[in-house]
């Protein structure tokens, strides 16, 4: 797991997979409440340190705090990521607000339909790339990951070609953080020319 700060001041931080699992603006760091020489409990602000609304990072999983290699216990975690990072975490008591009182959430339900959220993860985008290809250059895969104050959602889009003409998009299927998207099937429609005249809509099954 690797610990980052990005240009921008967000910290970022890697899973052992490679994958982004968080993209935090801000962040104040404690000792766990209950695993204090293990453990260190990453949150919003300095004071709140509700375990439940926080992430619990484990220091034997970190190997590295931006360009450093990391190795040991929750102090010299906790230390580390305090002269390493730059922290702007706020200082307020009240817990952070919940998934209902977030404007952006509310957005994410709204967009109900492929292209409504298709349109919605691209502009609030987190990952850079995020595009997996075939040998030949056709996209089969592109992802999109947002990371928002109460929530996270990822998306995936799977392409398939048509068995007789591999150069022409048979449908492209939406996965992932689609449940309010009741046709996340987009199924492309040609002429006898191969020229896409529209688009329809299905269930995924």
């Amino acid at each position: 797991m690797k610990i980052q700060q990005s240009a921008n001041g967000n910290i970022v931080i890697t899973g052992t997979s490679g994958a982004i699992e968080h993209i935090l603006p801000t962040i104040a760091i404690h000792k766990h409440p209950r695993y204090p020489n293990e453990a260190i409990l990453i949150t919003h602000n300095t004071n709140y340190k509700d375990e439940e609304q926080g992430i619990t990072m484990l220091a034997r999983n970190v190997t590295n705090v931006n360009d450093t290699r990391f190795y040991g216990n929750a102090h010299s975690l906790k230390s580390m990521l305090e002269n390493e990072l730059v922290l702007q975490g706020g200082t307020t008591e009240a817990p952070p607000k919940t998934k209902e009182q977030d404007p952006m959430y509310v957005a994410y339900l709204q967009a109900n339909t492929y292209e409504k959220l298709l349109s919605f993860v691209k502009e609030h985008q987190d990952n850079i790339g995020g595009k997996k290809h075939h040998e030949d250059g056709r996209i089969s895969e592109e992802e999109f990951f947002c990371q928002f104050e109460t929530f996270i959602i990822r998306v995936t889009l799977r392409y398939y070609y048509k068995l007789d003409n591999q150069s022409l998009i048979n449908y492209i299927l939406m996965s992932g953080s689609t449940s309010y998207v009741h046709e996340p099937k987009k199924v492309y429609v040609y002429d006898g020319n191969n020229t896409i005249t529209g688009y329809v809509y299905e269930k995924a099954y």
